[in-house]
């Protein structure tokens, strides 16, 4: 019985040191290929383009609804090299606008999207979404609470967009030029912010007073054409 007893401990052991080795390889070399919630909110925003009528195809030829497909060489995107998680996406300029046209801002072929599309990239942490005449966000998503980087140059977003923003309480660094906006800049929501380019825009005197509560701050672009 005592022999019996000492060779069970053994195979717990072994057991015990198999799992550790698993994980700790797991945690070393990560997963090959994308997450497939990762891989599908992907091409719901390929979708999305779609059916705005640009030819995403064109811009997004890499990004085919094929199981075999990893999304992580696909184009425009950034995964963590461990983890294989998106961590940054480049989708600036997807419906091929001329933004040296004097129609850019003429309020005709302005769409509006949901932040929450995005809310299965729980590790994204940059997110580039300049130069796409975006109007607005329908919604605002708290879930991406590791996205630090926000580029939204060259939209059209008004300060109804502000409340969607403060809701990234890791934003640090935030591109707001040539949009919309005008007035005053909120501070609550953005206390985290170190880097801040508002230029181009419409907004008035009392915003140094916001960006005075803004400690963390460190650089700050309000220049005009």
């Amino acid at each position: 019985m005592g022999a019996s007893h000492f060779q069970m401990e053994l195979a717990n052991l072994a057991k015990c040191l198999f799992l550790g080795f698993m994980i700790l390889w797991i945690q070393i070399h990560g997963c090959k290929g994308c997450f497939e919630v990762e891989r599908s909110a992907l091409l719901n925003f390929k979708k999305l383009v779609v059916s705005d009528g640009a030819d995403a195809d064109l811009l997004l030829s890499s990004w085919v609804d094929d199981s075999m497909s990893d999304c992580c060489k696909w184009e425009r995107v950034t995964c963590n090299s461990t983890t294989s998680h998106v961590i940054e996406l480049f989708l600036n300029n997807t419906r091929q606008h001329d933004i040296n046209s004097g129609s850019f801002y003429d309020g005709e072929n302005i769409w509006f999207i949901k932040l929450s599309m995005f809310q299965q990239l729980k590790e994204l942490r940059n997110l580039n979404l300049s130069y796409n005449k975006i109007g607005g966000f329908i919604d605002y998503d708290e879930e991406l609470k590791k996205l630090q980087t926000l580029d939204l140059t060259y939209n059209c977003f008004n300060n109804s967009v502000l409340l969607s923003l403060g809701a990234l309480t890791s934003l640090k660094s935030l591109t707001l030029s040539w949009n919309k906006m005008r007035g005053s800049f909120p501070s609550k929501g953005f206390e985290r912010l170190e880097d801040l380019d508002i230029s181009s825009n419409w907004f008035n005197k009392s915003i140094l007073s916001s960006l005075g509560a803004l400690t963390s701050l460190k650089d700050f672009e309000n220049w005009m054409e």
